[in-house]
C-alpha cells in the first residue's frame, strides 16, 4: 500500500456545489440591485473561500460600501441553501466507503466555511469521513499548508510520504506543494485541463474511482 492517508478538497472534488453557490451569490446580488453572474463566472470565482467569492462577485470588491453586511448575509443564506442542487460526483460515495473498508485514514481540507462544511459532511460522508478542516477564521486558508497540518494532527499522522492530497484546482495543487505532499488533480471539477496542466501531480484523474489505484 503506497498511501494510507488521503486528504480531499471538497468543492469540485467530492461535491458538485457550483449551482448552489451561484444561486446564492446571485440571490444576494439581486437583493442589493447589483449585476448577477453566469455559472461560468462563478466557477472562476470559487476556490479561495466564501469571502473571496463575494469579493470577486461584487463590482467594487472589498471597496463596496456594504461589503461586510453583504458577506454576512450571503454566508447565512448559503448555509441554509447549500443542499438544493449540491450532489456528490459520480463514484464518490462508493469509493470513500471502499477506502474506509481498507483502513485508509481520510479527512477533508477546504476553504468553505466550517458551518457549511460540517453540514455537508454529515449529509454525505459520515461516518466514513468525520474530520473536516474548513474556514473557521482561526487559521490560515489554503494554499497555506496550515489546514493540512491541522488535519494530519487530528488524524494522528506524522509520515507525509504516505499521505495523498486530492483536489481540482490551482489552489489545491499549490496547497499540496506547500505542504510537501504528493497530489492528484481531478479534471472533472471546477477547473479545466488548461488551468491544471502547469502543475506536476503524480496523476490527473477523470473519475473519482481512480483513487482506488493509489492505495
Amino acid at each position: 500500500m503506497k498511501y494510507d492517508t488521503i486528504l480531499f478538497d471538497l468543492d469540485g472534488t467530492l461535491l458538485y456545489t457550483l449551482e448552489d453557490l451561484a444561486d446564492s451569490i446571485n440571490y444576494m446580488l439581486q437583493k442589493y440591485d447589483l449585476p448577477t453572474h453566469s455559472i461560468d463566472d462563478v466557477r472562476r470565482f470559487v476556490g479561495n473561500g466564501l469571502r473571496k467569492l463575494v469579493e470577486r462577485a461584487l463590482p467594487n470588491g472589498t471597496e463596496y460600501e456594504h461589503f461586510d453586511l453583504f458577506l454576512e448575509e450571503f454566508i447565512s443564506y448559503y448555509n441554509s441553501h447549500n443542499r438544493i442542487k449540491t450532489r456528490p460526483y459520480d463514484y464518490v460515495i462508493e469509493t470513500t466507503e471502499k477506502l474506509a473498508s481498507k483502513g485508509i485514514k481520510m479527512a477533508i481540507v477546504t476553504n468553505k466555511g466550517q458551518t457549511a462544511s460540517n453540514t455537508l459532511i454529515e449529509d454525505y460522508f459520515y461516518p466514513h469521513i468525520s474530520i473536516v478542516i474548513g474556514d473557521n477564521g482561526k487559521h490560515k486558508r489554503k494554499p497555506d499548508p496550515e489546514p493540512i497540518e491541522i488535519a494530519l494532527k487530528e488524524l494522528g499522522v506524522t509520515e507525509k510520504s504516505k499521505v495523498l492530497y486530492v483536489g481540482d484546482s490551482e489552489v489545491d495543487a499549490t496547497t499540496a506543494e506547500n505542504a510537501g505532499l504528493d497530489y492528484v488533480l481531478c479534471t472533472y471539477g471546477f477547473r479545466s485541463m488548461d488551468d491544471l496542466k502547469h502543475f506536476s501531480p503524480i496523476d490527473y484523474i477523470d473519475s473519482f474511482k481512480e483513487i482506488l489505484s493509489f492505495v
